[in-house]
């Protein structure tokens, strides 16, 4: 199948299926994951167009929740890593870097899946703005935008989580907010 005739066909798809697979994703999770899951169904029909039965519909479906499934599993894998993290950061011997670290998993780990992937793959992983918007499958600019937000977004929950003035975790937050 020519790319033009895909593309043709997953347009006509997603103007006619793209709200349902949404809405079956929203209540199934978050809105922010419910659009990157609904962005990967339709990347996955445009890649395999010529295999969809039709109507496409049950198998959208069924993508979309074969997709979430995938996330799931790697935020369950994730929520363990953070846990792992919040006992090791409980041994550390230095009390102001002690607080730090648990402020930042204590508050990492009540952003979105979305925001902590952001924020690690440059914090722990030590990736590059371009090589984290590669691993995101985005440019290097939605990522600047995408990290700034994230960065905000833990600065506030820093400051609701009380970590607030000139204590180390304080100031950790005041630099997040730039």
């Amino acid at each position: 199948m020519r790319d033009d005739d895909r593309r043709e066909l997953l347009d006509g798809w997603f103007r006619a299926y793209a709200d349902r697979v949404l809405a079956y994703l929203l209540h199934r999770t978050d809105a922010q994951t419910a659009q990157d899951v609904l962005q990967e169904v339709f990347v996955t029909a445009f890649r395999k167009a010529g295999d969809v039965p039709q109507p496409p519909i049950g198998w959208l479906f069924g993508t979309a929740r074969r997709l979430l499934a995938n996330k799931h599993r790697g935020y369950k894998r994730h929520d363990v890593l953070i846990a792992r993290l919040l006992e090791d950061a409980s041994h550390e011997p230095d009390a102001d870097l002690a607080e730090v670290k648990e402020a930042f998993l204590q508050t990492l780990a009540s952003l979105t899946p979305g925001d902590r992937e952001v924020l690690t793959l440059t914090g722990w992983y030590d990736l590059t703005p371009s090589e984290a918007a590669e691993a995101l499958d985005c440019t290097a600019s939605t990522y600047a935008v995408r990290l700034h937000r994230a960065r905000k977004r833990l600065a506030a929950a820093l400051d609701a989580a009380g970590y607030r003035g000139d204590t180390p975790a304080g100031q950790f937050a005041e630099a997040l907010r730039g």
